[in-house]
Formats: structure tokens, sequence, C-alpha cells
């Protein structure tokens, strides 16, 4: 009768062993941990939205700044790729501002010997971290005395590029040659003093403004210069 007794309890736990890997919660268990690891892998990897937003600025300055787009800001190593969920500032120069530069200085852009300083010149024209809108340029300092024209002095005296740092200034207007032109409000980038035209949000955080100059610094052109022009 013990023996009995004894069978009956091994058998019994050996009907819930079996019970327990063919309960639904074995596999519930199981799928949870397949999805752990679903999950850190796509974490891992581009989603199809970030790489649509990096498409879409690009499309957005092929479509609207052609020449800018191609001939300078293209040459920032995958810099498209670098604006994906960060916050970025853009100074694009419409085509018209293309078109006007000198004949001497579009062969030492597009010439493959100086790719290194034309990728520094499109540089200045991003701020990969940060976006830097309108208004916070055309923000005034209070705490300062105003100009002579009666104008509040602005916050901020410059922005940090991915090239350097660039003046930021008040444009002027009036006046004649270069005399008595005053402070009209609008914001100048760098020391051409390149004037903000209008501005456009892009992507989740970025924005673009477009300047009537190249912002990049006029010593630039000196490390063209100090290379052999193409044909000469």
């Amino acid at each position: 009768m013990m023996i009995l007794s004894k069978l009956l309890i091994v058998a019994s736990m050996a009907l819930h062993a079996a019970q327990a890997f063919t309960s639904p919660a074995a596999p519930v268990a199981r799928l949870h941990q397949r999805e752990n690891t679903l999950t850190v892998l796509s974490a891992e990897i581009p989603t199809t939205e970030d790489a649509q937003e990096g498409q879409a600025i690009r499309e957005f300055l092929q479509e609207n700044y052609p020449l800018f787009e191609s001939t300078i800001f293209s040459k920032i190593p995958n810099v498209y790729a670098s604006l994906k969920n960060e916050p970025f500032t853009i100074f694009c120069a419409s085509d018209a501002v293309m078109v006007e530069i000198d004949q001497k200085r579009k062969l030492q852009i597009s010439d493959p010997r100086n790719v290194e300083i034309t990728e520094k010149l499109a540089s200045y024209h991003l701020i990969p971290t940060g976006k830097v809108t309108r208004e916070r340029l055309q923000r005034e300092d209070w705490t300062v005395p105003k100009t002579a024209d009666g104008v509040a002095a602005l916050s901020i005296g410059g922005v940090l590029t991915a090239g350097g740092e660039l003046r930021v200034g008040r444009s002027k207007s009036g006046g004649f040659m270069g005399f008595g032109a005053k402070e009209d409000g609008g914001v100048v980038i760098g020391n051409n003093d390149a004037k903000i035209v209008k501005s456009v949000n892009v992507g989740k955080e970025g924005i673009i403004h477009e300047v009537d100059a190249l912002v990049a610094p006029d010593l630039i052109w000196r490390y063209f210069d100090q290379l052999r022009i193409p044909g000469f």
C-alpha cells in the first residue's frame, strides 16, 4: 500500500512537470522574450521616418536651391544622414546669388583638388547642433545702450557653424555710396553681410534661412587662390 502511494505521488509530480511545458504560459513567455529581442534589434536600425526626413531635406534644397545644393552644400560628407533627428540651421544662397559668383571662383569650387576647401566653405553654411530661428537672431538686448540710430543692440553677436564662428549684425539700407545707411531691423550673417531674405521650417527641428550672399568669410578664398587655377 505504501509503495502504491509513493508511485501515485511520483506520477502526479511527473504530470505537473509535463503540464508546465505544455501550458499556455510557456509559449507566452517565449513570445515576450522574442519580442524583446526584436525591440533591441530594431532600435539599432534607422527607422523609415528618419530616412524619409533626411531625404525630405535633400529634396527641399534640390527643388528650391538647386545650385547651392549641388555646388556647395552637398560637398559636406554625409551631411543629410547627420541631420536626422537633430535640430539644425542652414544658410542657403539663392540661385540668383550662385549665378553671380565669379567664373574663376566657380572653377575653383568645382576643381576636385579643392575638395577640402570647398567642404570648409560649405560647412560655414550649416549649424548642425541647433535650430536658430530668425526671431532668435533678431532678439534685442535692452541691457546695453542703443546705437546712434536709436536701435537696440542684438542679444547675440555671432553663431557657431560647422565651419567656424560667424558674426551676426543688423542690416542697413538707404544712404549713398555706403554713407548714411541706417539699420533697418533686418539680420545679416558673416563679414559679407549676407542678409536673411526669408526663413522656412524644414523637417522636425530644422530651419533654412535664405541669404543674399555666401556667408563664409572672405579669408577662405585665399586658400583657393593658393592652389593652381584650372587652365593655368
